[in-house]
């Protein structure tokens, strides 16, 4: 009876070991056509064609310095607020200012303008986004510097102006859109030329 039970025993035991290696075989199965299916799944991974890359089913992606694409418009970049300036009489008297605005004062502010500058020639003269486009884009495609474009609003402001173009507007148009650095720069401008 004895050898029965070992032979039972080892019956038993070879069955086990015959069942773990079915299994760890089925299992090496599973992750090799797994490996082979992740390796011929090409949507998964980028595309690329003739330099171009295509991203699928892809939310907040951020291409270079400034490109930004999602598909959550509610997202809203904040650009820190600039530190407004204490009410002062020398303020208030840049706000009545009378002068014309020359290329002293344009030379000014055009460093002071940044990404806002769109609000600028709305709250200036009244611009369209399709009047802003058109005098951005040959600045874009001749790759000119940033503050060309706001020298030139500035001109296309002072050309359209119903009235005379005065340095007073101007402070105005830019503490309204919150611009406190470009009107500072406008009013030491102002200073500097009655001295």
């Amino acid at each position: 009876m004895a050898n029965k039970s070992e032979v039972s025993k080892t019956g038993s035991v070879s069955k086990f070991q015959a069942y773990e290696k079915v299994d760890e075989t089925q299992k090496n199965l599973k992750d090799t056509i797994k490996a082979k299916i992740n390796r011929r799944n090409l949507s998964a991974a980028p595309f690329y064609m003739n330099g171009a890359i295509q991203i699928n089913n892809a939310s907040n992606v951020h291409l270079g310095n400034s490109v930004s694409i999602g598909n959550n418009p509610n997202i809203e970049i904040q650009k820190p607020l600039e530190p407004k300036p204490e009410p002062s009489p020398e303020l208030t008297a840049l706000f009545e200012n009378e002068e014309e605005v020359t290329n002293l004062h344009r030379l000014a502010v055009d460093s002071h303008i940044g990404s806002g500058w769109r609000f600028l020639g709305q709250e200036l003269a009244g611009f369209s986004n399709g009047q802003m486009d058109q005098l951005e884009e040959p600045f874009k495609a001749n790759h000119y510097e940033f503050r060309e474009v706001i020298y030139q609003l500035l001109l296309m402001w002072e050309g359209h102006c119903q009235t005379t173009p005065t340095v007073g507007r101007l402070a105005t148009a830019l503490w309204k859109c919150k611009m406190y650095s470009a009107v500072v720069s406008l009013l030491e401008r102002v200073k500097d030329s009655q001295n």
